[in-house]
Formats: C-alpha cells, structure tokens, sequence
C-alpha cells in the first residue's frame, strides 16, 4: 500500500482537515480490501484442506474395515493352532495331516496421515474453529497409535507362525509356541479393540 502526498500545497485547516480525511478513508478502504483478500484465502484454505481430510478419513476407514472383516479367520487358525499343539503334546495326533492349514496372513492397513500434515504445515489448522482442530488431532492420535499397536501384533505373530516341521518338536518347544501363539491372540483382540474404536471415530468425523 503507497501513500502520496497531496497535489496541492495546503493552505487552511479546512484544507489539512479535507487532505487527512481523504487518505484515512483510503487507507481504510485499502486495509478492509486487503482484509478481504486474506479471510477469502484462508477460508479456501481450509476448505480445501478438510476435502482433504475428508477423502483421507474414507481411505482410512475401508483399510479399518479391511482389518476387522480378516480378523475373525486369523483367530480361528490360532485357535486351531491352539488344539493342534495339545494334541501333539498329548500325542492325541496320528497324522500330520489331520492338523488341517495353519494360515497366520494377516491384513496389513496401511492408515494415511499426509492430509493433517499438510493441513499443519500450510497453517490450515490455524484457521480451523478449535472443535475442528480437536477432532482431527484427536482422530490422528488415535491412528497413530493404532499403527503402534498393529506393529507390535505383527511382531508377535511373526514369533507364532508354525515351523516347518512342527511334528518333530520337543515338549518344551511345543510349550514355547504354544506361549507365542497366547500372546498373539492377545494382541489380537487388543488390536480388535482399538480398530473398532478407530472406525467409529472414522465414522463421527465423516458425519
């Protein structure tokens, strides 16, 4: 914004009064436009940062999905896993067979985090009314310890997946996989747990 002097020399106050009117009227003018500029810039800002979001959130909530809808089968091939141990340990198996398919897979979700970091870093969040700002960083909270825990559970599954020759293991080998295979369904109705909490909190900040 430039101010210059006026064009014609000051003779009276009526003058000097005329002059300082002119130029406070334009800075005010000037100011309110710049004003406007910078509220309409922000609020596209933000706009485009909750679209964002938004979009996230959805990707987000079918990876949850994902996860739970696969959870149940990996807890019965525990389970079974389960029985297939005490019954090598009380030698209650005849053939090896009989034991079925042990499958440990597992769904990773892969919970995306790139729009609140871009919402945080182009100072969207800033502009956000203080609810919102809660919201998605409570939401966010949530993920990222969901990803925490998930890491874990596939560290303790990894640990309970069968050898390939589980039939010529020593009792205290049964014994240790058989720990293994308890604290990965532990994790695993933690995990449980805390996606389905995730969902729902998908599901409020989508609504």
């Amino acid at each position: 914004m430039e101010i210059h002097p006026p064009e014609k020399p000051i003779h009276t106050v009526k003058d000097f009064l005329l002059q300082l009117t002119t130029i406070t009227i334009g800075i005010l003018i000037a100011l309110s436009l710049e004003a406007a500029v910078e509220w309409s810039h922000h609020r596209t800002l933000v706009s485009e940062a909750k679209e964002n979001l938004s979009r996230e959130i959805l990707n987000n909530r079918a990876e949850a999905e994902k996860i739970l809808s696969a959870i149940p089968k990996l807890r019965a091939n525990e389970e079974k896993a389960l029985q297939f141990i005490d019954d090598l340990r009380g030698h209650r198996l005849q053939n090896r067979n009989e034991k079925g398919v042990l499958d440990f897979s597992y769904y990773l979700g892969l919970m995306s985090s790139t729009g609140w970091s871009t919402a945080q870093a182009s100072g969207a969040v800033t502009h956000m009314s203080y609810p919102d700002v809660q919201k998605y960083a409570d939401l966010y909270d949530l993920q990222r310890k969901f990803d925490g825990l998930q890491d874990r559970f596939v560290e303790d599954l990894i640990a309970a997946t069968p050898s390939d020759d589980p039939d010529n293991a020593s009792p205290r080998e049964l014994q240790e996989w058989r720990h293994r295979v308890q604290t990965s369904l532990t994790s695993l109705k933690n995990l449980e747990g805390l996606a389905r909490t995730l969902k729902d909190d998908y599901d409020r900040a989508l609504r």
